[in-house]
């Protein structure tokens, strides 16, 4: 259930070659689900059905709805039988519904096959629909189990986490699904953290499957898988602010923001347009007045457009004024202006002096 939903996410994703993108193309992502065909698959239970039944009856029901827009395969593991390394039942391609379904119609056999699965991600790493794709690719693990073959060698426990390097190196990114209380937890956390698909805050140390702070995803039950895939979808199908339809929907950059810091420092809204993303715009402005301050946060302060101050007043230093006041206040101080800039409210004693002298002139 919860490869499922993972499916369902990257279902929806796509990327486009450097070079190549545009809004108008999309390359639709490729997905291989690696799918566990051990024995406990088919004998062991999940109210009532078994996991198998689970698996591929969730795998169906993504296909029915995503294959026309996403490049879907699938390895089984074993294969053929007992502890082989799984091989390709079906190589990515859109509209893979019917393919898969019928490569998955047998169940595995109630005893006699084990779990590879550290050797099956190795070979998927080298799989050349995989290591060689331009698009955005994906491996959805779902497995019941350890690392297991008869006999049962410890030291192969951990043997996942180089496999999931591997695929990482390889630029495929690993989602670690876990199917019922029998899983090894320690190696499927490490696996999830070299994936780089590990939960937030998670706890790579924890061995217990029913820890709600596992780094991989873990299901218990049908609702647990829808959950979990849900999850994974939306970590891998987002559309991203690069000019580029990458949920294949026909648009680019469609209804992405992001939270940012406005020029006057309040919280404010981004929204993605030609991939890139234009100006803070502020969550709640409100309109500019004569304060001083940038009230509504379009990096101009006290910006006049006629409604700042009442009955033809000016607002000057964030307060409103009679537009002649500035120049009513330079008379009272000296009147005006000798041509070197200083006021003429300065000479008035050496004016007065002079007037005096030329009266006494007079008089004689």
């Amino acid at each position: 259930m919860r490869l499922t939903t993972s499916l369902l996410a990257a279902s929806s994703l796509c990327a486009i070659s450097p070079g190549l993108a545009t809004a108008d193309q999309c390359a639709p992502a490729r997905v291989m689900v690696v799918l566990d065909k051990s024995s406990s698959m088919i004998t062991g239970t999940i109210n009532g059905e078994t996991k198998w039944d689970i698996a591929t009856g969730g795998l169906d029901q993504v296909l029915a709805a995503y294959d026309s827009s996403a490049e879907f395969g699938l390895i089984t593991f074993p294969n053929p039988s007992q502890c082989a390394p799984g091989s390709v039942n079906v190589e990515p391609a859109v509209g893979n519904r019917t393919a898969i379904t019928a490569a998955l119609a047998t169940p595995p056999p109630t005893g006699g096959n084990w779990t590879p699965m550290a050797q099956t991600l190795e070979v998927a790493a080298e799989v050349p629909s995989l290591s060689t794709a331009t698009a955005t690719r994906h491996v959805i693990l779902i497995t019941d189990g350890w690392q297991w073959c008869d006999p049962y060698d410890p030291g192969t426990r951990y043997d996942g986490t180089p496999a999931v390097q591997a695929l990482a190196d390889a630029g495929v990114t690993t989602w670690i699904v876990g199917f019922g209380d029998e899983v090894d937890t320690a190696a499927l956390n490490q696996m999830a953290v070299a994936a780089g698909t590990a939960r937030p805050n998670c706890n790579v140390n924890s061995s217990d499957p029913a820890a709600a702070d596992n780094c991989y995803f873990q299901v218990d039950d049908s609702a647990q898988l829808v959950a979990a895939l849900t999850a994974i979808a939306g970590s891998i199908s987002d559309e991203t602010c690069d000019g580029i339809d990458n949920d294949c929907d026909g648009q680019a950059d469609e209804d992405l923001t992001r939270s940012c810091t406005t020029v006057c420092g309040s919280q404010g809204v981004e929204t993605c347009a030609a991939g890139g993303w234009a100006d803070c715009a502020p969550v709640n402005p409100t309109p500019e007045q004569c304060n001083g301050v940038d009230d509504n946060c379009d990096g101009t302060v006290d910006e006049d457009n006629g409604t700042l101050c009442n009955d033809g007043d000016a607002c000057v230093d964030g307060e409103c004024q009679p537009i002649n006041a500035a120049d009513d206040g330079a008379m009272a101080a000296g009147c005006c202006s000798t041509s070197d800039g200083s006021p003429v409210g300065s000479l008035a004693p050496f004016a007065l002096i002079g007037l005096a002298l030329i009266g006494r002139r007079r008089r004689r």
